[in-house]
């Protein structure tokens, strides 16, 4: 009797340590503090994997590279752990389009802690077939510099990548000429060195010096055309490219902005990039351009005009993120809310490269042309309903962009009409599953 309640303490004994034991592991077990991102990258023509495409995450809220840089292996898969956050990919490898094209709204994930998110992308070849890459170092005397925007300029040509952790840049997919290479960052002016590129070969050791003295301004106001007051943000971007300069970028307070430590240079200024409703004049835009500064350690003064942007439904991410909506529909139905004073509406749809792949605009100036033509009283349209789409349906597991452009008939216009608004740049986002 005596050995079994013996047996029975020491058998409670053990299991009250292995319990413990369990419960001490279990609370030692740290939390996640950060989350992961993940996919594929797929040639979008024969829809095999992509190895060694080269990819820089960027932090979407400061529009600026962070320190990860990554490469897709040999199945095309990527993998990165990072901070909770809204991050974006850019993506380069010779032979292909980088991504996001130049000139358009980078796509953004959002990374939750503890969770993968998955992301695939399709790369688009280059239509440039023998084209060399440009590659070099930048420093700030013995520091590297990091997340610097660099691009390499002939003429009307400009070709960019940025700065990696390491302060390395690889521009792939470069013709055959030379070039003049600058960085541009905040607070830095830098040198310009100039390089040679042959075909199918690499431009090796192009480095550039940064130097601490950048110290133009661009300031301004805002003011708000038919809409209620508002703050909106302001950036500057490179002339050819239209990439925004790391660390160029401010938000309006009480309407009025200030850009400080801007380098030497020629730049386009923009206003109101983020879903905030409201847009810049779309007219002036699609008919002049966008406002050019020039800054040789000066102070420029330039002020904006905005509106009411239009209100897209559906499909359509919401407008505090920019995770496209996912839809099964190939040939979606799109539709808006009615703006005022409208004669009639424009509708484009695009790629993530950026393509025009149905309506939007074409020629300019005198010539400027509505692709598609929309009644005021219509706010719905199917995809591809005039059948002049350059694809017949839209494609599985790819991202799409619309946007609404608001015309108004106006015989004094050199087109007979002019666009009011327009809809948010970073709103129409879609992905068909």
């Amino acid at each position: 009797m005596t050995k079994d309640i013996l047996k029975l303490g020491f058998l409670l004994v053990m299991i009250f340590g292995v319990l413990s034991a369990c419960k001490k592991d279990e609370e030692s077990e740290p939390e996640p503090t950060t989350g992961h991102l993940n996919g594929v990258v797929y040639d979008a023509a024969t829809n095999e994997p992509i190895e060694g495409v080269r990819i820089i995450v960027y932090n979407s809220e400061t529009n600026s590279p962070t320190s990860n840089t990554i490469s897709t292996d040999i199945t095309g898969a990527y993998t990165v752990e990072l901070d909770p956050g809204t991050y974006y990919l850019n993506l380069n490898k010779q032979s292909y389009l980088g991504i996001p094209a130049l000139g358009t709204t980078p796509i953004s994930v959002t990374v939750v802690v503890g969770e993968e998110t998955i992301t695939d992308y399709n790369m688009q070849a280059s239509p440039i077939t023998s084209g060399g890459s440009i590659t070099g170092k930048v420093m700030n005397g013995e520091e590297v510099v990091v997340g610097a925007l660099i691009v390499a300029v002939n003429g009307n040509n400009a070709y960019s990548s940025v700065t990696d952790g390491d302060g390395v840049y690889f521009i792939y997919n470069v013709p055959a000429e030379t070039y003049n290479v600058m960085a541009y960052m905040a607070t830095y002016n830098s040198n310009e060195v100039s390089a040679s590129v042959s075909s199918n070969t690499e431009s090796a050791d192009n480095n550039l010096t940064m130097t601490a003295d950048a110290s133009g301004e661009v300031s301004g106001t805002v003011t708000f055309l038919a809409t209620d007051n508002g703050e909106v943000d302001v950036a500057l971007t490179h002339l050819i490219t239209k990439e925004t300069i790391p660390g160029l970028t401010t938000t309006t307070v009480s309407g009025a902005y200030t850009i400080s430590n801007v380098p030497n240079g020629t730049y386009i200024a923009r206003a109101s990039f983020s879903n905030d409703t409201y847009v810049v004049d779309p007219d002036w835009i699609v008919k002049n351009g966008e406002p050019i500064v020039i800054i040789n350690n000066d102070v420029i003064t330039l002020a904006f005009s905005v509106t009411g942007a239009v209100t897209l439904t559906s499909p359509s991410n919401e407008s505090t993120t920019t995770l496209p909506l996912e839809t099964t529909e190939t040939t979606p139905t799109f539709s808006w809310v009615g703006y005022s004073s409208t004669s009639d509406y424009v509708i484009e749809v695009s790629d993530i490269n950026g393509n025009v792949i149905w309506g939007g605009f074409s020629g300019e100036g005198a010539t400027l042309v509505k692709n598609i033509v929309i009644s005021k009283d219509q706010l719905s349209i199917v995809f591809n309903s005039d059948g002049n789409a350059t694809i017949s349906e839209l494609e599985l597991n790819t991202i799409y962009r619309w946007r609404i452009f608001a015309s108004k008939d106006n015989v004094q216009s050199v087109t007979g009409w002019e666009l009011i608004s327009a809809s948010e740049e970073q709103l129409g986002l879609f992905i068909i599953k």
